[in-house]
């Protein structure tokens, strides 16, 4: 007979997997959710001339990444390929396949300011703000 020692952590994550493989189809096996869709973790900061995008895109080349300004709205896509191996993969945890992720553009940004940095899995997406025409507002007499 064996000790093992109890991590709850392991049961929890046992539990996860066997609520989350319910809801898979009985024709879809576990390596199914391999190729769905995800989302890349995106942040969003901004100081007095711009904001910026800090997209979490790790092994993904640069040209496999786009962006793309249409009617005021900015898309990100891409796709993270699955490496071809003869090895045994015991887990595979990490999202595979296309993702795309889509985000409206701020009042004072116009497309034209719109630049893009790729650096280390991470990618920069800097919009300058638009300086003010300084128009004052119009301000109409009741008579």
């Amino acid at each position: 007979m064996r000790l093992e020692k109890w991590n709850p952590f392991r049961d929890l994550d046992d539990i996860f997997h066997n609520y989350q493989r319910s809801f898979l189809t009985p024709s879809m096996g576990r390596e199914s959710m391999v190729g769905s869709e995800w989302v890349p973790a995106v942040d969003i900061v901004e100081d007095d001339k711009e904001y910026q995008l800090k997209v979490e895109i790790p092994e993904i080349p640069r040209d496999a990444v786009k962006l793309q300004i249409n009617h005021g709205m900015l898309t990100i896509t891409g796709e993270r390929k699955m490496e071809k191996s003869d090895e045994k993969h015991h887990r595979i945890e990490r999202y595979y396949g296309s993702f795309s992720r889509s985000f409206t553009l701020p009042d004072d940004v116009k497309a034209e300011n719109v630049s893009a940095t790729f650096s280390d899995g991470m990618l920069y997406v800097h919009m300058q703000k638009s300086t003010p025409t300084g128009d004052k507002p119009l301000e109409i007499e009741i008579h």
